[in-house]
């Protein structure tokens, strides 16, 4: 290798290295403005009207921005439950709907109206299981939910009308403006006691909820 390249080799690995730092960097800043928000709007987490799984008097809440036709959501949605499951009622999950997704407003005003026939679960679990069909990039078909559904307990003709009312419109629309108050632009966003994640990850969201777990109950 000449000298010259050896010069160019090192500029590049130089310019390599200063990038992911500026990448690193800008990630902190945006999770500390977020953090911001969130120590700002405590309000936004105490939604009377949002789905809950877990103990409800646990001490530890994973706040999850969820939209249904949402890959990621579906892929991270048995590891958040199993994190709640093995909690020992010490993690409770509170979801709110952000359909950012083409043809998600129909699923979420769905799940909506689940949640108040007390069929959240059920019903989150054939619409994310069917999500490759109904959800399709190419052309999206919320209204084929209504068949998937046919036998997971969900009185339909309730929630078709449910859907269509100004109670389930205004429930998005709060968690629509509460996402953009914390500047959630994309899901699944979490917030584990109103602390977001720096790094967005499985085992990121894991380490966050175990923290809280041991300052919550510390004996």
């Amino acid at each position: 290798m000449t000298r010259k390249q050896t010069v160019l080799l090192l500029v590049g690995v130089l310019a390599l290295a200063a990038f992911a730092l500026g990448t690193i960097g800008y990630k902190r800043s945006q999770a500390d403005a977020q953090q911001e928000l969130a120590s700002q709007n405590e309000d936004v987490f105490n939604r009377t009207h949002s789905p809950t799984y877990g103990a409800p008097d646990a001490k530890v809440r994973i706040t999850e921005f969820f939209d249904p036709a949402c890959e990621t959501c579906r892929a991270f949605y048995p590891a958040v439950k199993q994190i709640v499951d093995q909690s020992q009622g010490r993690v409770q999950l509170v979801v709110r709907f952000v359909p950012f997704h083409d043809g998600a407003d129909l699923a979420a005003k769905i799940l909506v109206a689940a949640h108040a026939q007390k069929l959240f679960i059920p019903v989150a679990e054939v619409v994310l299981s069917t999500q490759d069909t109904w959800a399709s990039h190419a052309a999206p078909n919320p209204e084929l939910l209504w068949g998937y559904l046919a036998n997971s307990g969900l009185d339909i003709e309730r929630a078709r009308a449910a859907v269509k009312t100004e109670k389930v419109q205004a429930v998005i629309a709060t968690d629509m403006a509460d996402a953009k108050t914390l500047n959630v632009t994309r899901t699944p966003g979490f917030f584990v006691n109103g602390k977001p994640l720096e790094r967005f990850g499985y085992e990121q969201l894991q380490a966050l909820v175990q923290s809280e777990v041991q300052r919550a109950y510390a004996q």
